[in-house]
């Protein structure tokens, strides 16, 4: 395609029409298009990840619309999915997007997970977030996780080389389960746009370095502090330590 569209970007020192060319041809996997999903989504597609696939098994309804900016009124009853790609699709054609109206499940994720290049949690329960973990370990695929609750929001991103942890290691599902969705505790929608937004930044950052540390980026709205600390494998953890 014609470069033109991303010029401002290819003005970074750190981009090259080679790079452009790179994400292009990249491919997405995108588990959710609620609070999250609609900045994430809508950043890859402007940031130029080429081909992108969205599971998302809701449909939207009047109570989405103040945090997912991407749904009007009118769609309200329609699937968040179906209608995410049919307005990306609109203002990026150059962005190949493919919507499935049904939520992911662990036996689907192990089919086409070698389709990938990315995987994108966007999800709001810990169990989705367990098993997406579990298969990314298993097959080494790089995962960007965000998670978001009142004023404050978390994005992780996990490579799986050699001694990285998993996200097991920073949250043992015994301790997190129990917990409930941001749907049942509310959220700002400020936070869903920060993370959502910084998710798209640690493909960017996975993008220039396969190898850059794990880290976990807690955000405080409320504070308005961002915070970071390297994450570290628990040899213990059931998933990726020493058996």
């Amino acid at each position: 395609m014609n470069l033109e569209f991303f010029d401002k970007q290819l003005k970074i020192a750190d981009f090259s029409e080679d790079f452009q060319e790179y994400l292009l041809n990249s491919k997405s996997l995108v588990i959710g298009a609620g609070g999250i999903g609609c900045p994430l989504i809508i950043y890859l597609s402007s940031s130029g990840f080429g081909d992108i696939t969205i599971f998302d098994g809701d449909k939207i309804e009047a109570s989405n619309l103040q945090r997912q900016f991407m749904y009007s009124e009118k769609d309200c009853g329609e699937f968040k999915a179906m209608i995410m790609q049919e307005k990306v699709s609109q203002q990026y054609p150059h962005i190949k997007i493919t919507s499935y109206c049904e939520n992911l499940y662990e036996k689907k994720l192990y089919e086409i997970i070698n389709d990938f290049d990315f995987i994108f949690d966007a999800t709001d329960n810990f169990e989705s977030r367990y098993f997406i973990n579990d298969i990314c370990s298993e097959f080494k695929k790089p995962l960007i996780s965000g998670a978001a609750d009142a004023m404050k929001g978390i994005v992780t991103y996990l490579n799986f080389h050699n001694d990285a942890p998993c996200y097991e290691c920073i949250f043992p599902r015994k301790a997190s389960l129990d917990e409930q969705p941001c749907d049942n505790n509310g959220v700002t929608p400020s936070v869903l746009g920060i993370v959502g937004t910084m998710m798209v930044s640690a493909a960017l950052k996975l993008s220039f370095d396969k190898n850059v540390d794990c880290v976990m980026t807690r955000i405080d709205a409320k504070t308005l502090i961002v915070s970071q600390s390297n994450i570290k494998k628990d040899i213990c953890c059931n998933i990726c330590g020493d058996k």
